[in-house]
C-alpha cells in the first residue's frame, strides 16, 4: 500500500507519476535550446528548425490508442514504456549525422511522449481521492513545468560545456534510468481500481452516465463524440497554438528580436517555465475551490496582454527585464492548467479516463505540428515580432471556447467541479 494523506492522495504513485511528466516535458524541449547550434552545424531554416518540433509531437497522434491499452492492462506498464522509448529516442538523436536522423529520432520519442497523458491521469484519477484532485493534478503538472525549465538549462548547458551530442546522449541515459526506478517502485493502483470495479460488477459498477453516454465499446465508455470532449478537444489546440509559439521560438526572438546573446534565450526560456511551474502548484489549490473558468479565463487574458505587450515592444532590450517578462507570462498561464485538466476528468466516464485524456490530448499534439511549423513560416516571411501577435490572438481565443464550455453552450455529459 502507498502512504494515502489526509485528502485521499496516495502521494508515493502521484510523486512518481508526476516525475515521469518532469522527463515527458524535459524532452520535449530537448531540442530548442540546441536550435542556434543546429542552424548552423547543419544550414537549417526556421521552419526546418520547427519541423523537429512538429516531429517530437507527431507520434503523440496515437494518444486515443495509449488510452484504450490504459483502460485494459493499466496504468503503470504504459507508463514505464512511455518513458523508456521516449529516452531511447533523445538519446538516438545524439548519434545523428545529419538533420533527416534528427528528425527521425524525434519521432521515435513522439511515440513514447503519446503513453504520458492517457496512463499519468489514470493514475492519478485512482491515486487521488475527491478532496485532492486539483492538488495532484497541480503536482503533477508542476513537475511538469518544471521538466520545461530543467531542459533548456540541462542540454542548453551541457551543449555549451561539451557539445549537442553529448547533451542529448546525457538526456536519454537519465530517462532510461528513471523507467527502471518506476517499473522497480510504483504500484499500478490504475489496474488494481479496474479489477475492484469488475469483481463489483454486480452492482451499478460506480458509473453514473446514462446509456447514451456510452461509446462504441461499450457501457461505461466515454464517446468520442461526446460535445462537451470535443470542446475541450477544440480548447486544448487552440492554447496549446500559443504555448508552443514560447517552447519552439522564445530563444529566436530573444536572439534575433532582441539581439540578446544565446545564454540570455536560455535563461529566458528557463524562467518562463520555472514561474509557470509554480503558477500550476497555486492553480492545484485553486482548483479544488473555485469553477474551472473563473481561473482560466483571468489567466488566458493575462497571458495574452502579457504576449501583446512584449510583442508591441513595450519591454526594452535588457537581459533582466526580458527574463522577467517572460517569467511573469508563464507564471499566470500556469494557474490555468490545474482547472484545465479537471474540466476533462469531470467529462470522463467511470473506466475511460485514460480513452479521454488521450482524445483531449491529441488536441495538443495536433497543436505541436502545427504551430512550430507555422510560426516558424511566419517568421521567415514577416517577423519574431508578428509570430507572438499571433500567440497571444490564440490565447484569447482559447478563452471564447472556455467561456463557450462554462456557460453550457455545449451539452455537459457530467457536472463540472464546483457546481452545485
Amino acid at each position: 500500500m502507498g502512504w494515502i494523506d489526509a485528502d485521499g492522495m496516495d502521494l508515493p504513485v502521484v510523486g512518481i507519476v508526476s516525475g515521469g511528466h518532469f522527463f515527458s516535458h524535459f524532452y520535449l524541449l530537448a531540442f530548442p535550446p540546441l536550435f542556434p547550434i543546429l542552424r548552423v552545424e547543419f544550414g537549417l531554416s526556421n521552419v526546418e528548425l520547427g519541423l523537429i518540433m512538429s516531429a517530437v509531437q507527431l507520434g503523440t497522434f496515437l494518444q486515443v490508442f495509449a488510452g484504450d491499452v490504459v483502460d485494459r492492462v493499466g496504468g503503470k506498464r504504459v507508463f514505464v514504456a512511455g518513458v523508456a522509448v521516449t529516452a531511447a529516442g533523445i538519446g538516438l538523436a545524439g548519434f545523428a549525422g545529419s538533420y533527416l536522423l534528427i528528425v527521425f529520432f524525434a519521432l521515435v520519442a513522439s511515440v513514447g511522449q503519446s503513453a504520458f497523458h492517457p496512463a499519468d491521469y489514470a493514475l492519478l484519477d485512482a491515486a487521488s481521492g475527491p478532496e485532492s484532485e486539483g492538488k495532484s493534478f497541480g503536482l503533477h503538472n508542476f513537475a511538469g513545468s518544471l521538466g520545461f525549465a530543467a531542459g533548456p538549462a540541462v542540454v542548453g548547458g551541457i551543449a555549451l560545456a561539451f557539445d549537442w551530442q553529448t547533451a542529448l546522449l546525457v538526456a536519454g541515459g537519465l530517462g532510461l534510468g528513471y523507467a527502471l526506478f518506476a517499473h522497480l517502485a510504483m504500484e499500478d493502483v490504475h489496474l488494481a481500481q479496474m479489477e475492484a470495479r469488475t469483481d463489483g460488477a454486480g452492482g451499478d459498477g460506480g458509473v453514473d452516465r446514462d446509456e447514451s453516454d456510452a461509446g462504441d465499446d461499450g457501457a461505461g465508455k466515454t464517446s468520442l463524440r461526446d460535445p462537451t470532449l470535443v470542446a475541450l478537444f477544440a480548447f486544448f489546440f487552440v492554447v496549446s497554438l500559443g504555448g508552443f509559439g514560447f517552447h519552439s521560438f522564445t530563444t529566436v526572438l530573444v536572439v534575433d528580436g532582441f539581439a540578446l546573446s544565446e545564454a540570455t534565450a536560455s535563461t529566458t526560456l528557463t524562467a518562463f517555465f520555472t514561474l509557470s511551474a509554480f503558477g500550476v502548484l497555486a492553480g492545484g489549490v485553486i482548483a479544488d475551490r473555485l469553477r474551472p473558468h473563473l481561473v482560466i479565463l483571468p489567466a488566458l487574458g493575462g497571458s495574452a496582454a502579457l504576449t501583446w505587450a512584449v510583442a508591441a515592444g513595450l519591454v526594452p532590450a535588457v537581459p533582466a527585464l526580458v527574463i522577467a517578462a517572460f517569467a511573469l507570462i508563464g507564471g499566470v498561464f500556469g494557474l490555468l492548467i490545474p482547472s484545465r485538466d479537471r474540466l476533462v476528468n469531470a467529462a470522463s466516464a467511470e473506466g475511460s479516463t485514460g480513452r479521454s485524456f488521450g482524445f483531449v490530448f491529441t488536441g495538443i499534439s495536433l497543436a505541436g505540428v502545427v504551430s512550430p511549423a507555422v510560426l516558424g513560416a511566419v517568421i521567415d516571411a514577416s517577423s519574431v515580432w508578428t509570430a507572438f501577435w499571433l500567440v497571444g490572438g490564440s490565447f484569447v481565443a482559447a478563452a471564447g471556447i472556455a467561456y463557450v464550455v462554462a456557460t453550457d453552450r455545449v451539452p455537459r455529459a457530467s457536472p463540472v467541479p464546483g457546481e452545485a
